[in-house]
């Protein structure tokens, strides 16, 4: 046996805390053991005693959320009123009693609506147009066949004689009709201000006791204000149950104040009924109740106290659940280093696991954080190098991608940014330049002043950029870095000629940047500016509206340290034809 894999075999054996499956194995080991000697019991006492708190809970969330769904329904009817109300050439068939032109009219409005019931009156109440949903999925309407007089309902006779409530001048309520009772809202057709009919849009409580179900997870029955049943899903189809139903008078008597429980009897089953004052438009329009079996749960209760079946697995739910957050804990440095390695691949290099420990998990953590640095160090070590070569075409300008990069950067820290968006600074900063290889030296070089069309070519440049980098799935800040940095915020900037909110933060950090590295280094035609020339110029387009206000004082706030870090860095600084970098002015 190799030495190095003896050697490995006895930490394991010796020190078996710092490997994590031991980490895993020991806990569940020992919480076990005591979960078994009685710690399970309690547990499963704790639980059982819950279940009828629990029940209590679901019976009164399962009322608000009926009553809730009832508020919506009626809302949905209100939009129906509206839409039928204020459409084009409604008010002046009704006016005429042109039923063939309300119909055309209506009928697409409660198809889209999936409405059930859509009538139209005319000035005295009668109907003109009548239709009712006979085939939900298939949106398949058919004429009202109910031929009973609307004109006597109250909700119709308010809006006919034009009253308002502090709600508004729509009315709602449950009315008796052929086919069963109804909720109904009701508002006016008004031309030119004046009133000329009534739209009533209504859903059948068969229907909407169903739909209240399906959302409350109980059975539902709503009542008249006297506490006649009206329609039930623990009776839907027969009238059975319908003495069963009733609830007491008391039950009445205070459902309207507060919700009231009481316990029935239903088909040989047991029930809780929470009874509820049913309000529509603030207005009570009569009684509903929700119910939920209620022998299952109570007889579970008593029987789980004393089953030893459930008290083993209440402890091996106990242990699972410690088992879990053991593992978390294990895994959390896992999640880490899962999150660290994806925003590296996705291109920040900056990003750092920060795992640490003596385990596996923590030299792989160390390990890991380790590569990234090198890569990180790699990469702009790489593009330095290829910002050198750029700048290198011209003696005057050597170290300025460098310096505009660096400098990028602590502006990017005096104005907050991210650690992975002033790596993008930096190495936009090195790059910004790049599409000057597409530019001929005769003109880059080029002493004296330039032509219209040299002037053309230079500014190609970033798009030049663009171009070249295109293949490379940078990330977008170091292309809005190269690509932006001659833009301005009035727009006369190059080469897209952006404006305004149109310019991000970045490009705006890589003009000041830029320019202050220009106006600050010498030219063949002119030695650079001191810094406080220089910022006196980048005040100045700041009060012209060129760039951005932010950026410029991130510079002075930044100033003294990037001038200190100019006079200890050769390489930083570049070719000064002056000597010294100038200090910033007092």
């Amino acid at each position: 046996m190799y030495p190095s894999l003896r050697s490995r075999l006895a930490g394991i054996c010796l020190y078996p805390a710092r490997h994590v499956r031991w980490r895993i194995i020991a806990p569940y080991a020992l919480l076990t053991l005591a979960l078994a000697a009685g710690g399970a019991y309690l547990v499963t006492r704790v639980v059982v005693s819950s279940f009828e708190e629990r029940f209590d809970n679901q019976l009164a969330e399962a009322s608000r959320v009926a009553a809730d769904a009832v508020v919506r329904q009626e809302s949905r009817h209100l939009e129906t009123v509206r839409a039928v109300a204020f459409t084009d050439g409604l008010p002046a068939a009704v006016r005429r009693g042109d039923a063939a032109a309300v119909e055309r009219l209506t009928a697409p409005l409660a198809a889209n609506a999936h409405a059930h019931l859509v009538e139209v009156l005319d000035r005295g109440g009668r109907r003109i147009y009548g239709t009712r949903l006979v085939d939900d999925p298939s949106l398949t309407y058919a004429p009202l066949s109910d031929a009973s007089d609307r004109s006597s309902w109250q909700i119709v006779q308010q809006v006919l004689a034009g009253r308002t409530d502090p709600v508004g001048n729509k009315y709602a309520a449950i009315e008796p009709t052929a086919q069963g009772a109804a909720l109904y809202t009701a508002g006016p057709i008004l031309d030119n201000g004046g009133l000329v009919g009534v739209v009533l849009v209504g859903t059948p409580l068969v229907q909407l006791v169903g739909d209240l179900k399906g959302q409350a997870l109980a059975d539902v029955s709503i009542y008249d204000p006297q506490g006649a049943p009206l329609a039930s899903t623990l009776a839907p189809e027969t009238g059975d149950l319908r003495a069963d139903l009733l609830p007491a008078p008391r039950v009445v008597a205070a459902a309207g104040n507060e919700p009231v429980r009481e316990g029935k009897t239903l088909s040989q089953r047991n029930f809780d009924l929470l009874y509820s004052s049913l309000s529509v438009r603030g207005r009570p329009v009569g009684l509903y109740s929700v119910a939920l079996p209620s022998s299952y749960v109570l007889s579970a209760g008593v029987a789980t106290r004393a089953d030893l079946v459930l008290l083993f697995a209440g402890a091996a739910v106990a242990v699972l659940a410690v088992g879990w957050l053991v593992s978390r804990t294990i895994t959390r440095p896992v999640f880490r280093l899962v999150a660290a390695a994806r925003a590296v691949g996705a291109g920040d290099l900056s990003a750092r696991s920060g795992v640490r420990g003596d385990d596996e998990i923590g030299a792989f953590g160390r390990a890991f954080d380790a590569m990234t640095d090198r890569v990180q160090r790699q990469h702009l070590a790489t593009v330095g190098a290829l910002a050198s070569a750029i700048d290198a075409r011209d003696p005057y300008t050597m170290g300025h991608s460098m310096r505009v990069g660096q400098l990028a950067v602590e502006l990017g820290r005096e104005l907050g940014v991210t650690p992975a968006q002033r790596q993008d600074l930096e190495v936009g900063g090195y790059l910004h330049d790049i599409g000057k290889i597409g530019v001929r030296d005769t003109v880059l070089l080029k002493d004296g002043k330039l032509t219209p069309e040299e002037r053309e070519q230079i500014e190609r440049h970033p798009r030049i950029g663009l171009q070249i980098l295109a293949p490379v799935e940078l990330p977008p800040d170091v292309i809005a870095f190269v690509g932006g940095h001659h833009e301005k915020l009035d727009g006369s900037g190059y080469p897209a000629g952006l404006s305004g909110d149109a310019i991000g933060l970045v490009a705006r950090i890589a003009t000041v940047a830029d320019v202050y590295d220009a106006l600050t280094s010498d030219r063949p035609y002119r030695r650079g500016m001191t810094a406080e020339e220089a910022l006196a110029i980048l005040r100045r387009e700041v009060s012209g509206g060129t760039v951005d206000a932010g950026a410029v004082s991130a510079l002075e706030r930044a100033l003294p340290r990037w001038e200190e870090r100019l006079r200890t860095d050769a390489k930083l600084a570049g070719i000064r034809f002056d000597g010294p970098p100038r200090p910033l002015a007092a």
